[in-house]
């Protein structure tokens, strides 16, 4: 099978200047919660920060397949550098969301659904963990421990469950390569930020606190694309709608299903891959994540995607 086509040098040049951008505005958006300021506006700030960091996300998402830039090493350098930002290490990212175009909608990822003999409560307990920050926090915490963790210890992490096991089955997929990338791109990430910290005089709690935000806004923004759709690994997601000002600074992440059926299209081409019938709004997908899990129903061959 002949390689996939790499992306037009244009849109390496586009990411990198956009990441670049993306750099000045978190950076600048900490800086102003710095400032003495009421907090309305501050929640705003707030606001605008979450927004900008779903955008790095995306960006990172990007370099995973391959997109965000032709030149290899300067898409992995786009993957790192955004990853950075984003709180966590490249390689973690990339392994566990490669594993996650291939079990979409299987048990392993099957978050709102109880299965026959799991426990309603911890099933739950579980589910508003992640969706309430524990998914970028899950991420961040493995990104500052795993490096300790020795290469040959790996695979013991994979632990299998019923369920929503899908971040622990990465773990089997690691390569010494990738454990080994893991760890310089771990010590990259404390570095830069204790590095900028110091640099701008910032105080810790305010960090924290941004990065609370973010941790909420992204982990609840992250299952609205695939909860409740057919068990199918690529028809299991959503394309949803979302006004302008969302969708380019989510680098047209909103276009999951169109993500799905051409992952290796770039962000720039999504918008046009995309039916415009065939989507719900964005804002009502990320109130639904808060509906609780429910039994597994008896016909989920019948399970379908409602658009309006």
């Amino acid at each position: 099978m002949p390689a996939p086509a790499a992306p037009p040098l244009r849109h390496g040049r586009q990411n990198l200047a956009i990441l670049l951008a993306q750099t000045a505005a978190c950076l600048g958006l900490i800086q102003a919660l710095h400032l003495p300021m009421a907090w309305p506006w501050k929640a705003l700030v707030l606001m605008v920060f979450c927004i900008v960091m779903q955008g790095t996300f995306s960006m990172m998402h990007e370099a995973c397949h391959g997109n965000g830039h032709p030149h290899r090493r300067l898409n992995a350098l786009v993957g790192v550098w955004a990853a950075t930002l984003f709180g966590s290490a490249y390689t973690l990212i990339r392994v566990n969301h490669e594993g996650h175009h291939v079990r979409n909608r299987t048990p392993a990822e099957l978050a709102e659904y109880i299965l026959p003999g799991e426990s309603r409560l911890t099933k739950t307990a579980l589910y508003y963990f992640a969706v309430l920050g524990g998914i970028w926090l899950g991420s961040f915490a493995a990104t500052l421990l795993l490096p300790f963790v020795p290469f040959r210890f790996a695979k013991a992490l994979a632990v299998r469950w019923q369920s929503m096991d899908g971040y622990n089955r990465s773990f089997a997929e690691f390569s010494a390569r990738d454990w080994w990338a893991l760890r310089l791109e771990s010590i990259l990430f404390v570095a830069f930020w204790i590095g900028v910290v110091w640099l701008f005089d910032w105080r810790w709690p305010v960090l924290a606190l941004a990065y609370a935000a973010f941790a909420f806004s992204y982990s609840s923004l992250q299952w609205i694309y695939h909860l409740r759709t057919p068990l199918d690994r690529v028809e299991g997601a959503y394309d949803l709608r979302a006004p302008w000002f969302i969708r380019w600074p989510f680098l047209n992440f909103n276009y999951n299903l169109s993500h799905h059926r051409y992952p290796r299209a770039p962000w720039q081409e999504l918008h046009a891959r995309a039916i415009a019938h065939e989507t719900q709004p964005l804002w009502r997908r990320w109130i639904g994540v808060l509906r609780p899990p429910e039994p597994f129903p008896a016909r989920p061959d019948l399970l379908t995607k409602v658009y309006f």
